[in-house]
Formats: C-alpha cells, structure tokens, sequence
C-alpha cells in the first residue's frame, strides 16, 4: 500500500507550532503507535511532524519534588533514569514490561498518554500517580480531565504535549501485574495497578486501578474511600474483592469476556496477601 504524505522535523517548538496547523497532521515521536494505525489503514495523514529534533521536548528532570517527563523522553531512558526507580517504583515496574527492548527504544510515555488506550500500561501507572499533563499552550490539566475516553484526549489542533509531571509521594507498598494471553509483550485482558500507605496497623490511604476494564483506565474510587483507617488483613481483602468483582464494568472481545475480566480483577486481588501481617 503506498502512502503519500509530507514529512518534517522542525528544530524548536517555534517551527513545531508553524508546522502542525492544517488538516489530517499527525505528530510523530517513536511513531510505535501511529506507523501499525497507518498500516492498518486507520489514519491517513496528509503530514507528520516529528517532534525528535525539538530539544525543548527531551528533558527529563527531578528536582526532588516532581518529576517532569518530556514529550520524546522514551521508556529505556526512563529506566535508565536512577530517580525513577528510586522514587517512582510503580512506574518503573510498569515500564520495564512494556513492548519489547526495541519498542521501549522507541516508544515514549506520553505517547501512551496520546493513545489514550484503556489497555495501555503506562497509563495505569499515571493514573494511581495523579500525573498532570503540561500543554503546549501552558494549560496544565489532571490525566483523568485529559484523556475522555478510548483513544480521545482534549487535546485540540495546533496544540501538543510538552510533557507528563508527578509529584513524589511516598508508599508503603505498590503492586503491578497484568493478565494477557502469553507471557511477554503481551496486551493486557486485564491489569491491576496498587498503592497503599499505611499508619501503624491501619490504610492512611490506598489507591487501586484496573486497565482494560472500562473506557478508559478505572480507578477505583470508592473502594479507596472504602479502605481508608482500615485494617489490612485477610477480611479486608476478601470485602475488596467483592467491591472490585460488582465495580468493574468491562466488555467482551476477541481477547476474554466481560464475566472472566471480572473475575481475573477480582483474583488479582488475592496477590495482595503477600502484604497482609
């Protein structure tokens, strides 16, 4: 199939600006995400923009309080990134199952963020982390306001992503695992996304999420507020179980159905036993 399109790869975000006002632009990054939709015959861009040689856009920086991650920064330079693992554990897990090496060469957080999939394992990380999106037009916005639905974001022509901010908080514990039909890069039927912080014997607060449950990533709110001043211990779990089996609202597709979603969301559950005192 032959594609024909105009491709640049503006220097600052001045040219950047210049070039992405018009019908059918697609910015383009890693491209892992958008090259398998042209392929695939879904988009039909009449132009892309990279954004690689734009250097304002290839930052990454903690100064001890948030972490700021560019537009371009890709998955193997986050790991590589010793604050990351140090203080962003849950992310870190996350990023080191995504894709393959060469994928993670490529592909980039925020254009997780941009693919707005319910599916998407990056994006079960920043929802638990309460992650802000910076926009090109200095609008800052939570992940939740950001992204609308599968594959639907606010984001407007002529406007992109600068970059993804968290802020650091520390965590007791923090759990990641999802449920797919082989053992590696594998797309999630299912995936589970955990945090808590504990006083004494008692939840100060937990945070829960489940991705490819719903239209978008799930967190599970009122299970939060449920959990809070609680005890962790077996009781508790099996209450939380049931919540999570009667709060999760998935479909049936070629990859599980809906009652055999519900049920691998509420087993996964039970992996959090291993915390219990």
């Amino acid at each position: 199939m032959t594609v024909d399109f105009k491709f640049v790869s503006p220097k600052d975000e001045k040219e950047l600006k210049e070039e992405i006002v018009g019908e059918n632009v697609f910015l383009m990054a890693g491209g892992t995400d958008l090259l398998v939709k042209m392929r695939a015959g879904r988009v039909k861009p009449s132009k892309i923009v990279s954004t690689l040689k734009v250097p304002s856009l290839h930052k990454i920086e903690f100064d001890g309080k948030i972490l700021s991650i560019g537009s371009n920064v890709t998955y193997s330079e986050l790991l590589d990134f010793k604050p990351l693992k140090d203080e962003f554990e849950i992310l870190h897990d996350v990023i080191s199952t995504i894709g393959s090496p060469q994928i993670r060469n490529r592909g980039t957080l925020v254009g997780n963020v941009m693919n707005a999939s319910p599916a998407g394992d990056g994006l079960l990380a920043l929802y638990l982390l309460d992650t802000e999106i910076e926009l090109s037009d200095g609008r800052t916005l939570g992940l939740k306001e950001f992204i609308t639905g599968p594959g639907r974001t606010v984001i407007e022509k002529g406007e992109y992503v600068k970059s993804i901010k968290i802020k650091k908080e520390k965590w007791t514990y923090h759990y990641f695992e999802k449920v797919g039909q082989r053992t590696s890069m594998t797309i999630s039927i299912a995936s589970l996304g955990w945090l808590m912080r504990m006083d004494g014997e008692h939840i100060e607060e937990m945070r829960l999420a489940f991705g490819s449950v719903a239209p978008t990533v799930l967190r599970m709110e009122e299970i939060e507020n449920f959990s809070h001043d609680k005890n962790f211990d077996r009781s508790f779990l099996n209450d939380v179980a049931k919540k999570v089996f009667d709060g999760v609202k998935p479909i049936d597709d070629v990859r599980g159905s809906a009652l055999y979603r519900k049920r691998v969301c509420r087993n996964l559950m039970y992996r959090l036993v291993k915390f219990v005192q």
